[in-house]
């Protein structure tokens, strides 16, 4: 980001041709925003301590949950998904390239243990 903490989500795509690219945009307190790029990758097992929200801004892709008997949720451009903390979860399917905005941030219970000094 420049000074102005101007910047743009599209712009200064790394290549994820080989791997997923993850870049934190904002950590700040207990949220974090991550940019994610992936290119046809797929992840393993998800089981998180803090919720996250999800949005592919552009492709597709396909998260499936295993404790759910195999439900799969597919996401196209503009769709976004909130997974509560310890939802397993799995990316199976992306498309190349599929660009993500992830928010992670405490649950509920945890925010209720924050102590602010």
């Amino acid at each position: 980001m420049d000074k102005n903490n101007l910047s743009n989500i599209f712009q200064n795509l790394p290549d994820a041709s080989r791997f997923e690219h993850e870049e934190d945009l904002l950590n700040r307190d207990s949220v974090r925003i991550t940019r994610i790029l992936s290119q046809g990758q797929t992840s393993e097992i998800y089981e998180q301590e803090e919720d996250e929200w999800v949005m592919v801004l552009v492709g597709e892709a396909e998260i499936t949950f295993p404790d759910e008997h195999n439900h799969t949720v597919a996401l196209r451009c503009g769709d976004f998904l909130f997974l509560e903390a310890g939802r397993r979860h799995q990316v199976t399917r992306t498309s190349d390239p599929c660009l993500w905005l992830c928010v992670f941030f405490p649950t509920d219970e945890a925010a209720l243990n924050y102590d602010v000094e």
